[in-house]
């Protein structure tokens, strides 16, 4: 299919709650100003057999004259598909659409011109050829009624069931991954027209993004995330509230640039509202999480206030960044000391460090004394109660951890969603909640969790010696390896079905199991599935599961290997063009990839590009030394 090229910027990644509040109209039309005029389709010149008039040629005589303006190509257009001359009057169409972008005249006739030559095709049954310029007829105009009902009849032609979701969803999800985004951006319209919920509405904004239809992709993220999404879907939906980021930056850049300050600063927040969403439904997402670090960082550099520096404390709590985060609520104490504010962070920052399996020793020790401290001020309080006895747990002192979370739970079993599992780990018999018990609880005699003498051990003796973390080693897996095994077995007897349902059942209720994610992408690969399958992989790789980092280079390589031939032939025949386009293909696929950055910085700078090939050069040299 041939597609149509926008006037785009660079993609800079691809790769909140249920809404997120309007913005105001300045925002589209700074997105507007950022994007560009819509898109205008640069396609090769074509031999035309008609002549105009008094010309020679194949005997068509034409009465428009030579065009040398958009309305003329227009003109030609319309006369040469009088004529049946459908090839060149696309030609002209697409000319005059080029010189004149916005004009809907044009655009109409454009889609027209395609839907009748796709009509002449499909009556020689040439299918394919008829799909693509039906395809092309869409992408020019969604509209276009014909074009969608005569498409729909040539895929059954074909053998496709046009009215299965499933079906056009793979068309789409095919196209995407070959980054034939005109092809799927048609596909993913007609599949939120068959099911217009939530992630329908994102995989066609994330195409129209990496097509550079900026505008209309930021209009569907905003339909989107105000769609259903349920539990499995969380994912997409955090990155949906990421990509709604990755737009407001650029616009916010844009808004700096321009010196509209105060414009700027509001655009600022609205950035980090969105990838605060995107981190807190999935704290795994690490574009959303490097995002949100960015916001913050950019905002204290503005005004090293206690709200910025509280913000970025938040972000750096997030990502895992404990020391930069303790850093940052250092500052605000000192700004501010007696601002609620800064209680209440800090008291979530002790929960993330306590829940986290990247907390050193060393750090789960300060958060607990830094509780038990404030145990010694409220006893009574849940949620104090449980960080406590999770900082026990995670210290190995299980008779502590214990008391305390049985005292939470006589004080409020709801207090955090962990709470009875924690008791239930400890105790290998399931927590019941109940309010009864509050004073004859264990937890209500004794040292109360360590408040009052948070030495103590329950044989009376020294306290037990913190045992050694390694940072780097992956969390400690709550599932049990004969599960595991039974998935194995059910991937090698052929079951992938039900290897998948066991595998996301897991991940629903352990979002944090690397190894879960390993094997899904795996069984994603084998069934075809590789933009799945990367996605596993890459949240195989986030949380260190052992072979990940090498499961997810083996699928990018293999994804990309003929693309990186015709890179490596069209330099070599010093075909610039040709080879950038392959290695901007391969990098859109593969972006972990260091060698296509490499390769692409020397055709840019071979094509003049030297501000683009630096950039290139910069990109590879950070994927080396993360390697």
């Amino acid at each position: 299919m041939t597609r149509q090229a926008d006037t785009t910027r660079p993609i800079t990644k691809m790769n909140l709650a249920r809404s997120i509040p309007l913005l105001l109209t300045s925002t589209l039309t700074l997105i507007l100003l950022l994007s560009g005029p819509l898109e205008a389709k640069k396609t090769r010149a074509r031999t035309s057999g008609a002549t105009s008039s008094g010309g020679g040629g194949s005997g068509v005589v034409l009465q428009t004259p030579p065009p040398r303006n958009p309305m003329e190509h227009n003109n030609r257009g319309v006369e040469l598909g009088s004529k049946g001359l459908w090839n060149d009057a696309i030609r002209e169409h697409e000319e005059a659409l080029n010189q004149d972008p916005e004009n809907q005249t044009f655009r109409m006739n454009l889609s027209s011109a395609h839907l009748h030559y796709a009509d002449l095709l499909a009556s020689k049954k040439k299918w394919y050829e008829a799909i693509n310029h039906y395809r092309e007829a869409l992408y020019a105009d969604p509209a276009n009624m014909p074009a969608d009902s005569h498409l729909d009849n040539c895929l059954r032609a074909i053998g496709k069931n046009p009215d299965d979701y499933n079906v056009r969803a793979a068309l789409a999800d095919e196209a995407d991954i070959a980054g034939n985004y005109p092809v799927a951006i048609v596909e993913y319209r007609k599949c939120v027209k068959m099911r217009d919920n939530g992630p329908s509405r994102f995989r066609l904004a994330r195409v129209m993004y990496k097509q550079g239809k900026i505008v209309e992709a930021y209009e569907e993220l905003r339909t989107a995330i105000n769609k259903d999404w349920n539990q499995q879907e969380q994912n997409e939906l955090s990155n949906c509230h990421c990509l709604m980021g990755d737009i407001l930056w650029d616009v916010t850049l844009k808004a700096k640039e321009q010196g509209r300050g105060p414009l700027y600063l509001k655009r600022l927040s609205n950035v980090g509202v969105c990838y605060r969403r995107a981190a807190t439904i999935n704290p795994n997402n690490a574009d959303a999480l490097r995002g949100l670090v960015n916001a913050a960082k950019e905002a204290v550099a503005i005004s090293d206030s206690f709200d910025n520096n509280l913000t970025l404390a938040g972000a750096y709590s997030l990502s895992g960044d404990f020391e930069r985060a303790k850093a940052c609520y250092n500052k605000c104490w000192q700004l501010q000391p007696n601002n609620p504010a800064l209680h209440k962070a800090r008291t979530s920052f002790h929960l993330m460090v306590v829940s986290s399996a990247l907390a050193t020793p060393k750090l789960l020790e300060e958060s607990r004394l830094k509780i038990e401290k404030e145990l010694e001020k409220r006893p009574d309080d849940a949620e104090l109660l449980y960080i406590y006895g999770k900082a026990q747990e995670s210290l190995k002192n299980n008779d502590l951890a214990l008391r305390a979370y049985e005292k939470a739970k006589s004080i409020n079993a709801y207090v955090n969603p962990d709470l009875l599992q924690g008791i239930a780990r400890l105790t290998g018999q399931p927590a019941i909640a109940s309010s009864a018990g509050a004073g004859t609880s264990a937890a209500t005699t004794g040292t109360a969790a360590g408040s009052a003498g948070g030495a103590a051990t329950p044989g009376g003796g020294t306290p037990q010696e913190a045992p050694k973390v390694d940072p780097k080693a992956p969390p400690a897996s709550k599932v049990s390896p004969q599960q595991y095994a039974a998935i194995e077995q059910k991937i090698a007897s052929g079951d992938k079905e039900g290897a998948i349902a066991d595998l996301s059942g897991i991940l629903d209720k352990y979002p944090e199991e690397g190894q879960a994610y390993l094997l899904r992408g795996s069984v994603k690969e084998q069934s075809g599935d590789m933009a799945g399958a990367k996605v596993d992989y890459r949240m195989g790789s986030s949380l260190k599961a052992p072979g990940a980092d090498d499961a997810l280079r083996q699928l990018d390589s293999s994804r990309v290997n003929g693309l990186m031939t015709t890179a490596k032939q069209a330099m070599g025949n010093s075909d610039w063009v040709l080879a950038a386009s392959s290695l901007k293909q391969v990098i859109r696929l593969a972006a972990e990839l260091p060698e296509p950055h490499r390769m692409l910085s020397e055709v840019l700078d071979k094509m003049g590009d030297k501000k683009e090939s630096e950039r290139e050069k910069k990109k590879y040299d950070d994927l080396q030394k993360k390697d």
